[in-house]
């Protein structure tokens, strides 16, 4: 839906496509690490919560944008706000499927997630085609908002017990006890 955007509404060649997706990748990579490691410390809900909201707002936003910079920006927040949620949601389907059922269940969530992938991509394409790009946009922001809302009433997933700080140690052949 980005490339068509800014292609057949804002107006710019295919390069510039690129440019709106590397913004939205390089707001995702720029958060995604870190929010990993929060939500070990303070649980996968907060941050599933405000990632999936602020990722909602900034997406419906998108489709309201006249002006490259202002579609860029909200590029890079919609990116950073997935990767706000990113992490923590796949930590909380490690934390609900435990070690024990791994396999099977975690392929069935993904196969499930790819499934999503295309069959939205699909109807975002016909809802751009039919209504506008605005309601395209609007209409995931909408989701992704329905969401957020379903994320308040979960409960955490994550185990109650606090991480504990892991002290540096060396690496190599030292850190056996082998000296060459």
């Amino acid at each position: 839906l980005v490339p068509l955007f800014v292609a057949e509404v804002l107006g710019h060649p295919a390069g510039v496509a690129g440019l709106a997706l590397t913004a939205f990748a390089a707001g995702n990579v720029a958060v995604v690490m870190y929010s990993g490691r929060i939500s070990d410390r303070i649980g996968r809900k907060p941050l599933l919560v405000v990632g999936l909201a602020l990722s909602g707002v900034s997406t419906a936003m998108l489709g309201l944008t006249h002006t490259l910079p202002v579609f860029l920006t909200l590029a890079v927040v919609a990116g950073a706000a997935s990767g706000v949620y990113n992490s923590p949601q796949q930590a909380a389907v490690a934390d609900i499927i435990g070690k024990a059922r791994g396999g099977t269940a975690i392929a069935t969530f993904q196969m499930m997630s790819d499934f999503g992938s295309i069959v939205g991509s699909l109807g975002v394409g016909v809802l751009a085609q039919q209504l506008s790009f605005g309601w395209a946009f609007a209409i995931s922001g909408a989701m992704l908002l329905v969401a957020a809302v379903g994320w308040t009433f979960a409960p955490e997933t994550r185990d109650r017990s606090p991480v504990p700080h892991t002290p540096a140690r060396a690496l190599g052949p030292e850190a056996a006890g082998e000296l060459p």
